[in-house]
């Protein structure tokens, strides 16, 4: 299990006429102690509800957190309770904006200009934060105007993130959305879903030897707005609608809980398997390779398929190998293993053109341009990559969310961002949410590189808008 010494988490749980948020609160912080689960020391844990959560307590919450993390901490930060927005008016009274804002336990009409506390105040504390890896988890009402708008100047933080952070901020509804418990329910519906994939209850079988920031949102986008068009909202009479929102900038896929039995079962898988190499079939080899990754043995996986005696001749099993190495250069920024990924998908691009193998090709293809830029060699070499990719995957028979990703990340590298923006918007109708989310981040890497890294850049604001929500 993972040390988590350097994992500190805020919990907020404001009670008042919600008192399901305390229970909320209460249970997150339960789990993430859990020493059979999560095991942060209960030291890190900052827990605030009901009359501790007032404006006072929220803010110290913070200044606390602030001063035992440091540059390599892992930080979460969860509140649920009300959160608001107000119109700004200019003196016309013409609606010219939005504010947002949590509503801390004690806050009422009379006092609440005193009591409340602003996205504004939120995003200098999470500034004034020195960690680069954050989570951060809003259970709310109008939770997406505060993901979007509210805490969108939160530079300070996203500056620090360097190739081993990332930066998460997502939240439980839309803008113009209730965040809701559902009827005989202990938790809210985000929660609930929360809590399911923190424990490892999302899914069955559950094999994974880790749950990540990624399964979290891949669950709760599924989960909560299924879940809440199967109740009526009374006022109204038809289904609730509750659609999750999430904003990232990261480079890490952050591990939020650990299973050390599911660690067992590959490791029995690979002394099934390992010993018998040689003899195995493609897919088989391709199983024992996946349960290598999975418990931390991504170099015996490597030394395998460079050893195995199909390898040299498998486009499928090249492109593995390439994308083993890409993903060390891109974790370690090792030239060499740039170098190496380049040689095997060079390799396997050879082999598919041969064997006529079109999905081989554009997958080879599109990750030599992404290489090629990454690693500041030719941009013409890049180009003529992104070229061929988009030529195979047009002239692939059959559509996929893979497909279209790389058509739209090849019209990039070419400078056609309309013809890219087609492609990614069928990756954000027909895509899955770890699928758009491995999309979105490649994308956004090529284009920031390539053109600025504005995020106020339109085509940013493109992606963001068809891949993260």
């Amino acid at each position: 299990m993972d040390n988590h010494d350097n994992k500190y988490a805020l919990i907020i749980g404001v009670g008042d006429d919600l008192p399901y948020t305390v229970l909320d609160a209460q249970k997150i912080a339960e789990t993430l102690m859990d020493v059979n689960l999560i095991g942060y020391p209960k030291e890190n844990v900052i827990l605030r509800t009901e009359n501790g959560a007032d404006r006072n307590g929220i803010l110290t919450g913070f200044d606390e957190l602030i001063s035992k993390t440091d540059k390599d901490s892992s930080v979460l930060i969860y509140y649920s309770g009300h959160g608001g927005t107000y119109e700004i008016k200019n003196k016309d009274q013409e609606v010219t904006g939005h504010k947002f804002w949590l509503q801390p336990h004690g806050m009422t009409a009379e006092n609440y200009k005193e009591a409340w506390v602003t996205a504004e105040e939120l995003t200098t504390k999470v500034n004034a934060l020195d960690s680069n890896k954050l989570v951060f988890l809003l259970d709310c009402c109008h939770a997406e105007g505060m993901t979007q708008k509210g805490l969108a100047n939160m530079d300070a933080m996203a500056q620090q993130l360097n190739n081993e952070g990332g930066m998460w901020v997502i939240s439980s509804s839309q803008d113009n959305q209730k965040s809701w418990r559902l009827p005989n329910a202990d938790n809210s519906l985000f929660t609930e879903c929360l809590l399911e994939v923190m424990t490892g209850r999302h899914k069955r079988p559950f094999t994974d030897t880790e749950v990540t920031i990624t399964d979290v949102v891949e669950h709760i986008f599924e989960e909560v707005p299924k879940r809440a068009k199967k109740v009526n909202n009374k006022e109204t009479g038809k289904p609730i609608e509750q659609q999750p929102f999430a904003k990232f900038q990261m480079s890490e896929n952050v591990v939020l809980s650990n299973f050390p039995k599911n660690v067992e079962s590959h490791e029995a898988t690979i002394a099934t398997l390992e010993p018998n190499i040689s003899k195995l079939g493609e897919r088989s080899l391709i199983k024992l390779l996946e349960a290598l990754e999975a418990i931390g043995r991504t170099d015996d996986a490597i030394t395998i398929l460079e050893n195995h005696k199909k390898t040299p001749n498998d486009a499928d099993l090249l492109n593995v190998l390439g994308d083993l190495y890409k993903t060390k250069f891109l974790e370690t920024d090792f030239e060499e293993h740039g170098q190496t990924a380049i040689q095997h998908h060079k390799k396997a691009l050879e082999i598919a053109q041969n064997e006529e193998d079109e999905q081989q090709v554009y997958l080879n293809a599109i990750n030599l341009a992404f290489l090629y830029l990454m690693l500041d060699l030719s941009k013409k070499e890049m180009r003529t990559y992104a070229q061929q990719a988009l030529a195979a995957a047009e002239g692939y028979y059959y559509p996929s969310v893979e497909k279209f990703g790389t058509m739209g990340e090849a019209n990039i590298y070419l400078n056609q961002l309309e013809q890219a923006k087609e492609h990614y918007v069928k990756v954000g109708e027909e895509g899955g949410i770890r699928a758009k989310m491995k999309i979105y981040k490649d994308a956004h890497k090529v284009y920031t590189i390539l053109y600025n890294d504005n995020p106020e850049d339109e085509f940013i604001q493109f992606l963001d808008s068809k891949l993260l929500s």
